[in-house]
């Protein structure tokens, strides 16, 4: 990504994240559901429903981190291995978004 100039400072690489979550949630992963309706795919469907609701969550992760930058505030991440989603400081007894026990997430390092 450095060769690419694609490397940028932490503001930018965090203003850059936001508006790519932005679209994903916005307009990607609306245009999937609505095609896997269409079709009749109900696993599809139920699939990018649940990536469309991490993806806002991320947004706002990466949105809060923008407004926290150069606070150095440590926060420790939980990830769920079932949907994607991003716990800030413990994981959660259940998923909000897909249902998994707190045994499904594991704390990025």
């Amino acid at each position: 990504m450095r060769e690419l100039k694609g490397v940028k400072s932490t503001k930018e690489n965090l203003e850059s994240a936001i508006s790519g979550e932005s679209y994903e949630f916005l307009t990607m992963y609306p245009a999937m559901i609505a095609d896997a309706q269409a079709e009749g795919n109900k696993s599809a469907e139920r699939s990018f429903s649940i990536a469309n609701e991490v993806e806002k969550v991320h947004h706002n992760l990466y949105k809060k981190a923008l407004e926290e930058l150069g606070k150095n505030k440590e926060t420790d991440y939980y990830i769920c291995k079932v949907c994607g989603y991003t716990a800030e400081d413990g994981a959660p007894d259940t998923c909000p978004v897909c249902g998994a026990k707190k045994a499904a997430f594991y704390k990025v390092d």
